[in-house]
């Protein structure tokens, strides 16, 4: 399987590197195992300036592939190849600059994605350059300074006192749909700020927990008020998940 995701990988790159306006084009880690893994499909990023191929003019290009599909907004191209599910993100190269220097529209970007987008530059595999452009923001992700790390961690904690509010209410209310939703901003939120104060790019959701538990900076029980809110328990009721969450947000106070 491997091999075909090696030749598909490819050809698309050779064919994106062809429009004048691409960037960089790199393969993201291996998403899934294998092909019978429900998250597996080929996720290749391509960072552009200017404007993209039209729609059709993409779809030509791509047309060795089936069940071509397309984001809404001109930002995702997704159609399979030989079965495998394949995904490719434009992504607008001095959006990605601009967010690094720490410029407008940092916060709100990681509002919706963490930092994942940055790990994601850091970990992917380069198809194709056009000039040093990628390779000089990933060395400035790998030297970022501290001052910018302490930046997100205070934006994450603050989404965490925001998300723990929620869960308050909704148990005062007993909302159990608020608090679901709470809950899942609240973890992700958390898991931001953990990897901030260790310095450190989060990975993507599929691998987190599994990445969140090797970090070398962690709070004092963690793990287990974690697992405790994590667990689907009808004995633990929201007042109680809400006095973990409390715990939780407290533990993370002090850390740097």
């Amino acid at each position: 399987m491997m091999q075909k995701v090696e030749k598909w990988s490819n050809r698309v790159a050779e064919i994106l590197s062809q429009w004048p306006t691409i960037e960089a084009v790199t393969l993201a880690e291996p998403v899934g195992k294998d092909l019978y893994d429900p998250h597996f499909f080929i996720s290749i990023d391509a960072y552009h300036t200017g404007s993209l191929p039209s729609l059709e003019e993409r779809f030509e290009s791509f047309s060795f592939g089936g069940g071509f599909d397309f984001s809404p907004f001109g930002t995702k191209d997704r159609f399979l190849v030989e079965d495998l599910p394949l995904r490719i993100d434009y992504i607008k190269k001095d959006v990605v600059s601009s967010r690094i220097a720490g410029k407008e529209g940092l916060f709100s970007f990681l509002r919706e994605n963490g930092t994942y987008p940055f790990y994601r530059i850091l970990h992917s595999r380069v198809l194709f350059s056009r000039s040093q452009w990628f390779e000089q923001i990933r060395a400035q992700l790998e030297s970022m300074p501290a001052s910018f790390f302490s930046s997100i961690r205070a934006f994450f904690l603050s989404r965490l006192e925001h998300h723990l509010n929620d869960l308050e209410a909704a148990s005062l209310r007993e909302d159990a749909l608020l608090f679901l939703v709470a809950s899942g901003n609240f973890v992700r939120a958390l898991c931001s700020t953990v990897f901030a104060i260790n310095k450190t790019f989060e990975p993507s959701l599929r691998i987190l927990q599994e990445e969140v538990w090797n970090l070398p900076i962690l709070p004092e029980s963690f793990h287990a008020r974690l697992e405790s809110f994590l667990r689907i328990d009808p004995e633990l009721s929201m007042q109680r998940k809400t006095e973990i969450a409390n715990l939780l947000v407290k533990s993370l106070l002090h850390l740097s």
